[in-house]
């Protein structure tokens, strides 16, 4: 369980999360996350949110996304919503550090457990170079947080027909959706 102000930080993506609110913290109403990016390369992989809209508010920076056909540039001040089921990508499109906040609606525990092993395999350097994760790690994962999101490539009916069988070899070769290691492993801030 993460506690509102924990910390966790991507050094391979240039990510740091604050924990805002949480499915525990709103009854469920609210994920509610600071992101915090570094200029750079990483673009975030596109994907969807089957029961969720998602909007982002931009605090700092440039916010750049692309919302199903749509390409732009979120301000600060902006706030960018992305509908339930429609695929977005995002990254940093400016020189500096850009910020935002995430708001999921409604609040997912599933969406806690994707960031805190997405992160903290980060922290491992188990990332590939491009910040996806391995074939086999990303399938047990995905698989277990298929509630909160899903990615848009392979097509989804080739993730429901594969991704089963993918994250049962991955389960057996010694992948986890959540590990002990990283549950709670972030700092607190007040």
């Amino acid at each position: 369980m993460i506690k509102i102000g924990a910390v966790i930080e991507s050094p391979q993506t240039g990510e740091r999360l604050i924990f805002r609110s949480t499915a525990e913290s709103s009854n469920g109403h609210l994920f509610q996350a600071e992101l915090t990016t570094q200029p750079g390369p990483y673009v975030v992989r596109s994907h969807m949110h089957p029961s969720q809209e998602e909007r982002f508010v931009v605090l700092e920076g440039l916010y750049g996304y692309r919302i199903g056909n749509r390409t732009g540039i979120g301000r600060p001040g902006e706030v960018v919503v992305c509908p339930v089921g429609v695929s977005h990508s995002q990254w940093n499109a400016g020189p500096g550090l850009m910020r935002i906040y995430y708001e999921h609606r409604p609040a997912l525990e599933s969406a806690e457990l994707f960031f805190e092993t997405y992160f903290g395999l980060s922290r491992d350097g188990k990332l590939l170079p491009s910040g996806d994760m391995r074939l086999l790690q990303a399938t047990v994962l995905l698989t277990a947080v298929a509630d909160f999101i899903r990615i848009t490539s392979p097509p989804l009916l080739v993730q429901d027909l594969a991704f089963p069988v993918l994250a049962a070899i991955g389960r057996a070769r010694g992948y986890r959706a959540r590990y002990p290691e990283y549950a709670g492993s972030g700092t607190t801030v007040a």
